[in-house]
């Protein structure tokens, strides 16, 4: 029973002292960022005086919204699980979730033995997230300065390789996930290469590549918890 009662004392204390101001600096600086995405925007049209048309201002918008709508409500029910609220958060301001965000997160949960979707997990992650941000933005601001210079010496194929970073990367993550589940992994794998190959619209095959998994994860948990019962 004490070890109830400390659980259910820790769960509150987490909850009072971490998430509950986690998501009110969330809000506040989330909707801070979205506000200033519209200077570059405002400085345009009323320090230079470049002014779009309302035609071609909702030609705009229609673009974006045909693109992103479905994936703005789907992406983040896929990177919740693994990422928690307060990875969510920093992720979306930060950006880079795939590529640099979800890899730190997974890379500290991993050195530290904390599996992501728990309470430690998610400290630690957001941790290794947080470090990741001040360490990309130091790395882009070398970029922005010499990148140029430097992908000038560089040799060709040298240049080419960038363009595997991200199935580097992405590949990785899977490898470590695969240690933890030998058929899930595989099996998803597979159905994205099937969704990617199928005559489908783009824009749908990422949204059904979310929610396969969550029904096939959420199946294979029940009969594992069954089996154990």
């Amino acid at each position: 029973m004490s070890n109830v009662n400390s659980t259910a004392d820790m769960d509150k204390r987490f909850y009072d002292e971490y998430t509950v101001p986690m998501i009110r600096r969330g809000r506040i600086t989330t909707l801070l960022a979205a506000i200033l995405t519209f200077l570059p925007a405002l400085y345009l049209w009323l320090g230079l005086g470049l002014r779009p048309t309302w035609g071609e201002i909702g030609q705009g918008w229609a673009l974006i919204v045909s693109s992103y709508l479905i994936i703005y409500f789907v992406e983040p029910l896929g990177f919740y699980p693994v990422m928690g609220l307060s990875g969510i958060y920093i992720g979306y301001l930060a950006g880079n979730i795939p590529t640099v965000r979800l890899p730190a997160m997974l890379s500290a949960q991993a050195a530290t033995g904390y599996e992501a979707g728990t309470k430690r997990g998610e400290l630690v992650g957001t941790i290794a997230i947080g470090m990741s941000v001040f360490v990309n933005l130091a790395f882009v601001t070398l970029a922005a300065i010499t990148g140029v210079a430097i992908l000038e010496v560089l040799p060709a194929f040298f240049v080419n390789a960038f363009d595997y970073t991200l199935p580097a990367i992405l590949g990785a993550v899977i490898a470590g996930y695969f240690k933890k589940n030998k058929v899930f992994v595989p099996l998803i794998l597979a159905i994205c290469v099937v969704l990617q190959k199928a005559p489908l619209p783009s824009i749908s095959k990422f949204p059904l590549a979310i929610l396969l998994s969550f029904v096939i994860g959420y199946y294979m948990y029940k009969a594992k918890k069954a089996k154990e019962a």
